[in-house]
This record gives structure tokens, C-alpha cells and sequence, in this order.
């Protein structure tokens, strides 16, 4: 991969991360659901268990 080509991805990368930092904050609660999901994942509950139990 060329220079810009990797410029690219990492701009495109930062807008995404900051869109979903955005809409974690905006949401009502949404840090303590961000960290339940996180937990969760760390300590190995199934992907799509996840929305039932944090959500």
C-alpha cells in the first residue's frame, strides 16, 4: 500500500471512531451500556446474548 492510501484509511478510520464516539454520548446511558457490552465480551458471553442482557 502506498502513502496515501494508508492516509486514507486512517482518516477514514478517525471520522468512524469519532461518529461512534458521538453516538455513545448522546445516548441515554450510553456509557454504561458501552462498558456492559465490553464486560461482557471480556468475559466471554455470546455476541448475541449481548443486546439482552445490556441492552
Amino acid at each position: 500500500m502506498n502513502r496515501d492510501a494508508i492516509q486514507g484509511l486512517l482518516i477514514v478510520i478517525a471520522i468512524a471512531l469519532a461518529l461512534a464516539l458521538g453516538a455513545v454520548m448522546l445516548t441515554d446511558d450510553g456509557w454504561h451500556k458501552l462498558g456492559c457490552a465490553l464486560r461482557a465480551i471480556a468475559h466471554g458471553i455470546a455476541l448475541s446474548n449481548i443486546r439482552a442482557l445490556c441492552y
